[in-house]
């Protein structure tokens, strides 16, 4: 399920929300500034850990580069495709279609190279035996969560068959074989595919960017956690719906730690811990 528009070529990282919305969003990421923590205020052995082993790990790991030069080919890619989108985009009718080049979604709808990285260091520390990715697009997010740790069985859901397709030559050009990518939409493929995973290590949420969809989403997977599960959702201040569904999965008991990125959110379930929320400069 490709997912909406969020940065124009000359933006990335932080700026992302800015270009949608760039009064609200501009409120939005210096309010987060002004309540972000540094490394000085964490006083969570757990987030520390997390904050100094993953965050700030400036390595440059091989496979950034190998992810990177595909995305550059994208950028160069003459061709179309036609898209399905099951999600904000189509808020009166069930799907839209709509001829998209392919290069406009590798800049609006895929994750960016500072956000992948991150992807690709949390699965390479995490060490995740499933990865579910809800919103696959052309496979970029997928590779960087792939890529980090190739002993894991990496399941990515698009609603978009031409996508799809084209993610799936991506996959294959990256010599990624661990990776599966249903197309189907979210509701009709969760409810049989969660139970035959049986216990999802990893989470990537980057498709329908509604609030009631994405804690739909949400109460469907976190049946299926255990103490080391991680959820990671994107665009999380893109709209007053994602800030509120964030909201409500930072408050669901089963959540004990919570930490906020500005585009991304992620939340930890592990017992033990106290029930606490971070927002971070990342």
């Amino acid at each position: 399920m490709t997912g909406i528009a969020r940065e124009p070529p000359a933006l990335s990282g932080n700026t992302l929300i800015l270009s949608v919305m760039p009064s609200l969003a501009l409120t939005r990421y210096i309010l987060h500034r002004i309540r972000s923590r540094s490394k000085y205020d964490l006083h969570s052995p757990f987030v520390y850990k997390i904050y100094r082993e993953i965050l700030k790990d400036r390595t440059r790991y091989p496979e950034y580069e190998k992810i990177e030069r595909l995305r550059k080919k994208l950028l160069q890619d003459p061709g179309f495709i036609r898209m399905t989108d099951f999600g904000t985009r189509a808020p009166e009718i069930a799907w839209c279609r709509n001829t998209v080049p392919v290069r406009r979604i590798v800049r609006t709808s895929s994750v960016n190279r500072k956000y992948g990285r991150l992807l690709f260091r949390l699965s390479r520390s995490l060490k995740p035996a499933s990865i579910l990715e809800l919103g696959t697009s052309l496979g970029i997010s997928t590779a960087y969560l792939a890529a980090g740790y190739p002993e894991s069985m990496v399941t990515s859901i698009e609603g978009c068959e031409e996508t799809a397709a084209r993610a799936r030559q991506n996959m294959a050009a990256w010599e990624l074989p661990h990776v599966r990518i249903i197309t189907a939409p979210f509701d009709e493929v969760l409810s049989y595919l969660l139970p035959e995973i049986g216990v999802v290590d990893l989470a990537f949420f980057d498709g329908n960017h509604r609030k009631e969809a994405t804690l739909r989403y949400f109460q469907q997977c976190v049946s299926f956690i255990h103490d080391d599960s991680v959820f990671i959702f994107d665009d999380i201040h893109w709209s007053d719906e994602m800030e509120k569904a964030w909201e409500e999965i930072r408050e669901h008991p089963s959540v004990k730690v919570s930490l906020d990125l500005f585009r991304m959110g992620m939340v930890f379930f592990r017992e033990g811990l106290s029930k606490e929320d971070f927002i971070l400069h990342f």
